[in-house]
């Protein structure tokens, strides 16, 4: 792909971004953006694309970083809007950052205060397993059983590397 669509991309998402961080749905709904909206799972994906483009320290990349750490439960897993899709991204950018790479995008940042890749699977990993179906799906909500599966059982696999995609 030329690096200029790459950059048009990244132009959009810059676009997108509200002053706190959260990415909205469409630039033609400009008022989600002057109202500080700002959506997870999109959010979450512009985490993952970031990365998977490159850009592993960029100030956009940073501020998606943080707006998910406020808004993407962890702790509490209870299901919230289009939460498939959101841990589908957010799984795949905090493999990516490991276990040090938080510190080193905010040196400044509190042991306890740090997104992990260890913290997110020991969180996330027995909280998917305790709600599989016994046929081996997941209720998929909004989006559908089949998403929700491949979602889930995508995230299952990244301590794999299996795909080059989700390679360190």
């Amino acid at each position: 792909m030329p690096k200029s669509t790459i950059d048009k991309a990244v132009k959009y998402l810059e676009h997108s971004t509200t002053d706190n961080g959260g990415v909205i749905y469409s630039l033609s709904q400009a008022g989600g953006r002057a109202m500080g909206g700002g959506q997870p799972a999109l959010t979450a994906a512009a985490i993952a694309c970031g990365f998977n483009s490159g850009e592993y320290n960029s100030p956009l990349v940073k501020k998606w970083i943080k707006f998910c750490q406020v808004h993407v439960p962890i702790a509490n897993l209870a299901r919230f809007g289009h939460d498939e899709y959101t841990h589908y991204y957010y799984a795949q950018a905090l493999y990516i950052l490991g276990d040090e790479g938080y510190a080193r995008l905010y040196p400044e940042s509190r042991e306890s205060d740090r997104l992990t890749w260890s913290k997110y699977r020991k969180a996330m990993f027995p909280h998917l397993v305790g709600s599989q179906s016994g046929d081996g799906s997941w209720n998929g909500g909004y989006i559908g059983q089949i998403f929700a599966t491949t979602a889930y059982l995508t995230i299952l696999q990244l301590d794999k590397g299996t795909l080059p995609i989700y390679q360190r």
